[in-house]
């Protein structure tokens, strides 16, 4: 047998590999296909409340107003609200902002400012009476 005719059978061999590799290949993704469309669902075939649940917002720091309470960070996105929270006093603004918005309680607070328990609590419930009234003259 010479070198030709055995390079030329060994090229059939492997074109006829190749060629069952690649029925193979494709078979597989069709089947692969076939078990994702049966699980998919297109857009348009989906309901309200399913469009509602897959939509998201993009948020950006312009849309927010910030506060810097100690090392603490709080962003409003109402700008009514952090209007009225500038118009308080440093002391009665942080009390409020580190209450509702970092859930420290009142002991917590005192601590970290080193004042009475009831002084917190003093300065809260000045702040929140002060907003009530900012925030009907709003209105």
């Amino acid at each position: 047998m010479n070198t030709s005719s055995f390079e030329h059978i060994v090229r059939i061999q492997f074109n006829a590999l190749m060629k069952t590799v690649i029925k193979c290949t494709v078979k597989s993704r069709n089947r692969q296909f076939v078990r994702h469309s049966k699980r998919e669902i297109l857009f348009c075939e989906l309901s309200d409340t399913k469009n509602l649940e897959c939509e998201t917002t993009d948020k950006y720091s312009c849309d927010y107003i910030s506060f810097e309470v100690l090392n603490f960070t709080m962003q409003i996105s109402n700008e009514e609200l952090a209007v009225a929270l500038y118009k308080l006093s440093s002391k009665e603004r942080d009390v409020i902002l580190l209450h509702y918005f970092q859930n420290m309680s009142d002991q917590e607070i005192a601590e970290l400012y080193h004042v009475s328990r009831s002084a917190v609590y003093r300065r809260r419930s000045n702040g929140l009476k002060k907003l009530k009234v900012l925030l009907k003259k709003r209105n």
